[in-house]
């Protein structure tokens, strides 16, 4: 029992034991537990910081409570504090004190021991972790405070020894009158301290300049303590001893130290706004360390590694994701930045209201300190000569890439011209610093690849929306402005080499600049490129503000002004001085005389049919030659001067092979005529040599600067002209390449329309000074302006097609480039432009604005270029010249069109008054071999398409492009209607007229077929009692319908078109129509236009003749040359009027003119408006050209727009716009109403008439007639074509196109009074009876066609 006892009572107390020690780890948890809930509620936050004074610090003890302590407390290793589970995260923090607390109340569980042991070891894990947490936030913390409290010493230390060294100075200074230099160990150990206090253990993050986000300002004034008291007084010292620097360049450590030194200085200037002073010590603690005579050698380069570069950072990959880190102590980048970021009220690269304040938007504040940093940047580059120029380059594309750079700094730094050793001047620092920039960027300027060079990854377009290339331009301009040397305010001053290289350079950049710069629109958008997406930023307003300085009509007024000099050029002499040739084109002229150029048009013609006659038939040729042979009585005299030309052919070669290919092939291409004109026409190479060299002699004049100033305004009139974005000159061809062609012709950065800045430029250019006289003569003077010509209208000697030609300046070649093409863009463009105020009496009698025999060599010119696009280039192009070449530019495209509006100007002058003779235009058998070959309708309508058509189609013979018509036409018509020839004529519409009532039933039933009017039409006449006549309409009813229909719709009386007063009583539309006729005037217009297509489509000539305006309006294109010429046929009282206003030498406001025009219809007195508001402004001298241009185009096109744009939509329905835009106006005249004077050639009517019925050419009635025909009036001879032909004018090619031809028929009479003549107008057949004399035949024609009667005759 007692045994039991004991054993009893030993396992109960096991049992207790175990009780009491669950007890025990179940409280502990629970403290645990609640020690980290304090510790998480009360401790500091990681990142906060502490101020230079120590703060309240908060330690917790082991039961829970908070003890605070004003001063910084070290916290025991001993004692750790516990830490909070729910700081980890895991397998082990997942179930702690629950599962704990479930294994010891379930005492009866059924877990195993090994279980138990299991969680007892996971609890022992954790509580590891949480103790050796515990102790890192703790030494955390304590390294915290303890670095706080160790800065707050430190710092109180350096202010107390600074205190001390300043007193001592100031000391010395009062009592010996010197200045106290601290010893370099002094001065080192105050620098190691100072590099203590500001450099954290911890970076903070950079901003976009890689500076701090914040630096204490008391640091910073610390800093500039150290640097005026203790490093500047022993760096400037003439004593080496007393610098502290020289002993740093013997270890590592020192050289660190320095580097350390500056890094922090340059921080402080940048991040510092409105802190002059340290501003001022920074400046000049590198100044005595790289600038200046004082500074030490060793020094200085040992600085400039990491100070100044040869390249830019960004050029070195020295970027993490786009920014320049903070060990980049680069000056330029660093002026860089800070013009970026460190101008402005919020650090933006543009400022936000930069548009609205302007200038105020950058403060004094920033702008002082920026001038600051621009003077030591300049001076810095200018002490290292073996780097200079690449550090000059690098300013240009680093700082002058600067939005608003201008604004931003002091510009007049860059602008003076310092003096030199021998007291001369010499180039500014601008100047300098853009000869290196393009010295060092020559391929990339020449090639337009400068943008590859700006780099651009530090200031995104997102966030700074202008360009480089854009702000470069800007800055240039501004600058360029302001510049004495170069902007032609002072003639004094002028540096034309330099303004040559400036304005070069500006070429280049205009060339790259986003096509919206120069628009009239108020914002302009460029595309980023982000992947596969595009979206569009808009451009800086400010910015492109100021690269349209360069249009102010001041600015380019002085430009052009200082950069012409005709003295030393000797325009006058080589403009008015004449050549052999012009004196043979003079008398050419002479013999033209005063005949219309409708008439030269149909003469031309017509001996240009007689010229292919003799030309095509070798007997035709050899019988030519007898002829002349017998009529000279000898050829001794050819053979001589045969054998002359020869003779001084070899005395001028010298006996050497001459290259013929080039001759041999436009010999083939187009005769022996053309080429030996141009090259006559012009000075030759010597000659213009010489020329150039006696003008030049003694005068410090160079046109390099006005072919530069060409260079960089042609830019802007080729990109922003319109001439420049369309390939005119393309082929439509179905080769591989045909779409990437067109790609790349319309992917040209060029505008499609005519932006208004350069009509405002070329009225300053062309009126405001004497450039086109200037670049005439230079084009003809100048030695290498003339070797470009030859080489731009000469495939042989340069292969590269004109349409591919670049503006921009090449600086590898030693000659600039193709200097000439600039010349003649800039020559052609001016003149086009001059030419719309010229009158054709300032062209022929006071030769303005060039002689006429200036004019004629400029045709010959411009005739071989237009040639070589057109025709040459091609096939070039296509067989041998590589495609990086052939690619189209839009210089040479503007080239071409330029050139192409200045001939087509010309042409359409000469077209009312001749210039020159007609076969100066062509280039023989130009489309000859084309139109011999096609067949069909569609081979001669693909004509249409060929460049020369297109752009030049006055260097095809109006012959040709009038048979081209008619081939065009008549196969149309074949196709469409059929013809008795092919026997598949195809029934046409029957139309009835009534002989009183033509217009209304004309009206009626055709004025709804529209197009199908090119369908036949079967005309049945109707008599005045409603009885149908005896005709038969097989084309010849229809002639008549609309001889009669002209006659009263023409007719002023009918109100609808009027006639002019100056000249032949052309016809115009009535502007009073809409008031006669209601709003059936525009029905009738167009009523007319589609009938006046329909005869043209027929074959029919016309009476009526149409004012030279009004015939431009039916092609499409209304020529704004001819306003005042036009209005002198119009209105001759106010043309007049207009031209003593022109010539007008008082002053206009005095003259009372307002913009106001007074208009008078029926009796009723209205008051329009040129322009808005225009009653309220005044006529005056510098407005009184825009005044009359709108006065003659008020009077010739807006009065009678609405009428023309009838008639012309309802020719344009039957004829084609294509088909009549082969000709110019007196051209056109021809193709309706034949010669303009309405003469009958009776020689060529009687050469090309057909004889039937017995009749023949001998026979004595046949005879007798052409006897009576000729000796009749014109006017009877008219009628009598009429009668046969019911068309009063002969065809525009003469009567071997009559279709069908001119036939007499024989009617035998037993006498003479049984028949009268008669005729079958479908079949243009006279049927003459066999008369018994002369007398009788006259008597019995003019009674039948002066008769009136229908076909009732027959």
């Amino acid at each position: 029992m007692f045994a039991e006892e004991l054993s009893g009572n030993a396992s109960r107390k096991k049992q207790d034991e175990a009780r009491n020690r669950r007890r025990q780890v179940k409280q502990q948890q629970q403290r645990r537990a609640v020690t980290a809930a304090a510790i998480v509620s009360n401790a500091p936050a990681a990142g906060s910081t502490t101020s230079d004074t120590p703060s309240a610090a908060a330690t917790v003890g082991n039961n829970g409570d908070t003890v605070t302590s004003s001063t910084p407390v070290a916290v025991s290793a001993a004692a750790p504090l516990p830490v909070s589970p729910a700081l980890f995260s895991g397998p082990l923090a997942s179930n702690n004190a629950p599962s704990s607390s479930a294994t010891t109340t379930g005492g009866a569980s059924s877990s195993s021991a090994v279980a138990q042991a299991l969680e007892q070891r996971r609890i022992r894990t954790l509580q590891r972790l949480q103790t050796a947490s515990a102790v890192c936030i703790q030494s955390w913390f304590r390294a915290v405070l303890s670095n706080h409290a160790l800065l707050h010493e430190e710092r109180q230390s350096f202010d107390k020894r600074m205190g001390d060294l300043i007193t001592l100075g100031t000391i010395l200074k009062t009592a010996k009158k010197t200045t106290y230099v601290p010893p370099p160990a002094t001065t080192s150990m105050l620098s190691l301290q100072l590099l203590f206090i500001v450099q954290p253990p911890f970076r903070n993050k950079s901003t976009k300049d890689g500076s701090k986000k914040s630096i204490d300002i008391k640091d910073a004034n610390r800093l500039e303590s150290l640097l005026r008291h203790v490093l500047l007084p022993g760096i400037l010292s003439d004593d080496d001893q007393l610098d502290p620097l020289l002993p740093w360049l013997h270890s590592v450590e020192g050289k660190f130290r320095l580097e350390k030194l500056l890094r922090f200085s340059v921080l402080c200037f940048v991040s510092c706004p409105g802190m002059t002073t340290i501003h001022k010590s920074v400046d000049a603690l590198i100044r005595a360390l790289i600038v200046g005579a004082k500074a030490r050698p060793v020094i200085a380069q040992h600085c400039q590694k990491f100070l100044l570069h040869a390249t830019s950072p960004l050029e070195v990959n020295e970027k993490v994701d786009g920014i320049v880190p903070e060990k980049s102590l680069d000056l330029i980048w660093r002026l860089r930045t800070l013009l970026l970021y460190g101008t402005g009220a919020k650090g933006e690269p543009i400022p936000s209201n930069a548009e609205k304040m302007r200038e105020s938007c950058i403060s004094k504040q920033d702008r002082d300190r920026a001038n600051i940093m621009l003077l030591l940047v300049l001076d810095a580059i200018q002490s290292f000569p073996i780097l200079r120029t690449q550090l000059q380059s690098r300013f240009v594309a680093e700082i002058l890439t600067v939005p608003l750079f201008t604004w931003k700094v002091t510009i007049s730094n860059l602008l003076v011209e310092p003096k030199g050793s021998t007291g001369d001047t010499t180039d500014s620092p601008f100047i300098t610093f853009l000869k290196a920039f393009v010295e060092t960027r020559e391929e990339a300027l020449s090639t337009g690849n400068l943008k590859s060079t700006l780099f651009t990854e530090d200031v995104p377009l997102s966030k700074c929306p202008a360009p480089n290339v854009l702000c470069l331009l800007a800055n240039l301009a501004q600058m360029g402005r302001l510049c004495p040397s170069i902007n032609g305010s002072d003639p004094t001053k002028l540096n034309y080499k330099a303004g040559a290289l400036f304005f070069n350079l500006l070429a280049s950049l205009i060339d790259l600049v986003p096509l919206g710069t120069f628009t009239a629109r108020r914002s302009a958008v460029e595309w980023v490129t982000h992947g596969a997406h595009h979206s569009p930023i808009v451009l800086s307003t400010v910015v492109l503000d100021q690269c349209k300085i360069l249009l102010v009509d001041s600015y380019v007024r002085e430009l052009f002004a200082s950069a012409i000099n005709d003295t030393a050029l000797n325009t006058e002499h080589v403009i008015t001085s004449k050549n052999d040739k012009d004196l043979k084109l003079e008398q050419d002229m002479a013999a033209v005389g005063s005949t219309s150029a409708a008439n030269l048009a149909a003469k031309e013609a017509r001996i240009d049919r007689d010229r292919s006659f003799w030309k095509s038939s070798k007997w035709a040729k050899k019988l030519s030659k007898t002829m002349t042979s017998l009529l000279s009585g000898d050829n001794s005299s050819s053979n001589s001067s045969s054998l002359q030309l020869s003779s001084s052919g070899i005395a001028k070669g010298g006996g050497s092979l001459v290259n013929t290919s080039s001759m041999s092939r436009q010999l083939a291409h187009s005769g022996a005529s053309h080429d030996t004109h141009t090259k006559k026409a012009f000075l030759s190479r010597k000659e213009s040599d010489e020329s150039t060299k006696a003008n030049m002699d003694g005068v410090p004049y160079s046109p390099q600067f006005l072919i530069a100033l060409c260079r960089a305004y042609g830019t802007i009139l080729s990109r922003w002209g319109g001439g420049g974005k369309q390939d005119i000159v393309k082929r439509v061809d179905n080769s591989a390449n045909k779409n990437e062609r067109s790609k790349e012709a319309e992917s040209s950065e060029a505008s499609t329309t005519v932006e208004p800045c350069v009509l405002s430029l070329l009225n300053v250019i062309c009126f405001a000074t004497n450039i086109v006289k200037t670049l005439g003569a230079i084009i003809q003077s100048d030695r290498k302006v003339v070797a470009d010509l030859y080489d731009i209208i000469d495939s042989e000697r340069s292969p590269m097609p004109i349409r591919s030609m670049q503006i921009r300046p090449e600086y590898g070649r030693s000659d600039g480039g193709n200097q000439g093409a600039t010349v003649l863009f800039m020559f052609v463009t001016c003149l086009s432009h001059v030419l719309i105020i010229t009158d054709d009496i300032e062209i022929h009698d006071m030769d303005r604005p060039l002689p006429p025999h200036q004019l004629r060599r400029i045709i010959l010119l411009l005739k071989r270029l237009l040639y070589r696009a057109c025709c040459v280039d091609d096939v070039h192009a296509s067989s041998g010249v590589s495609r990086s070449i052939s690619n189209s530019n839009y210089f040479g495209l503007s080239l071409i069109s330029s050139s192409s509006r200045t001939m087509r100007d010309l042409y359409d002058r000469s077209s009312r008054r001749p210039l020159c003779t007609p076969k100066m235009w062509l280039i023989e058998d130009l489309l000859e071999k084309d139109l011999k070959r096609c067949k069909r309708y569609d081979q001669f309508a693909s004509l249409l398409s060929t460049p020369v058509l297109r752009v030049c189609p006055f260097l095809v013979s109006f012959k040709r492009r009038l048979r081209l018509f008619e081939r065009i036409v008549t196969t149309n018509r074949i196709e469409i209607q059929g013809s008795n020839q092919l026997q598949n004529l195809k029934p046409g519409k029957i139309v009835h007229i009534t002989r009183g009532r033509i217009l209304e039933d004309g009206l009626l039933h055709l004025n709804h077929l529209g197009r199908n009017l090119r369908q036949r039409l079967v005309v049945q006449y109707l008599n005045e009692a409603g009885a149908r006549e005896a005709g038969v309409d097989v084309g010849g009813l229809f002639k008549e319908f609309w001889t009669d229909l002209s006659n009263m719709a023409f007719d002023p009386n009918f109100a609808l078109f009027r006639a002019t007063e100056g000249a032949g009583n052309c016809m115009y539309p009535n502007p009073s129509s809409l008031q006669a006729h209601g709003s059936d005037s525009i029905v009738l217009f167009e009523f007319l236009g589609r009938i006046l297509g329909k005869a043209l489509y027929e074959g029919i000539t016309i009476q009526p003749q149409f004012a030279h305006f009004f015939l431009s309006f039916l092609r499409g294109d209304y020529n704004f040359l001819h306003m005042l010429p036009d209005l002198s046929t119009m209105d001759p009282q106010l043309y007049n009027n207009l031209m003593f206003l022109k010539t007008y030498e008082g002053d206009a406001a005095d003259l009372c003119l307002t913009f106001t025009v007074a208009n008078d219809d029926f009796g009723r007195n209205d008051e329009i408006e040129l322009i808005p508001n225009g009653a309220n402004i005044e006529v005056t001298n510098s407005n009184k050209q825009r005044y009359i241009g709108l006065m003659a185009k008020y009077h010739v096109c807006d009065k009678v727009k609405q009428q023309s744009q009838a008639f012309t939509r309802g020719l344009w329905e039957v004829i084609d716009r294509s088909w009549l835009q082969l000709f110019n106006e007196p051209e056109l005249q021809v193709l309706i109403s034949g010669a303009s004077d309405g003469k009958i050639d009776v020689a060529d009517m009687k050469a090309y008439a057909k004889y039937s019925g017995g009749f023949s050419g001998l026979d004595k009635h046949v005879m007798r007639f052409w006897k009576v025909f000729s000796s009749m009036t014109s006017k009877q001879q008219a009628d009598l074509l009429k009668f046969v032909t019911s068309c009063e004018r002969p065809p525009p090619l003469g009567f071997s196109c009559m279709n069908p031809p001119f036939t007499i028929q024989r009617v035998g009479v037993m006498r003479d009074g049984d028949k009268l003549p008669s005729a079958s107008t479908c079949f243009n057949t006279l049927k003459l009876p066999t008369y018994s004399s002369e007398k009788v035949m006259r008597e019995r024609l003019i009674y039948s066609i002066e008769s009136g009667a229908g076909f009732e005759l027959s």
